[in-house]
């Protein structure tokens, strides 16, 4: 994973990350910031599936799917990591 300082954490969302994230998250795009949030602070892929299941639960109100949240979760950590 490439360390980005706060300088070019902005630049690399402004120019392509917000878009690319987004593109990734299907129905969890309306959350990609918190998402975004995760993955700036170098969270683990757990941690992301965790708040994918969170929004999943309590933002979008849909039934329990941890298969889909990991795998999702792992599209956008390796797509990050790539990044």
């Amino acid at each position: 994973m490439t360390t980005r300082s706060a300088n070019e954490w902005r630049d690399f969302w402004r120019e392509r990350g917000e878009r690319e994230l987004a593109s990734l998250l299907d129905e969890f795009e309306p959350h990609a910031t918190r998402v975004a949030t995760l993955l700036g602070s170098r969270a683990p892929r757990g941690a992301l599936v965790a708040e994918l299941a969170r929004i999943r639960e309590h933002e979008l109100r849909l039934p329990p799917d941890p298969r889909r949240d990991a795998e999702l979760a792992a599209r956008v950590h390796d797509w990050f990591v790539a990044a």
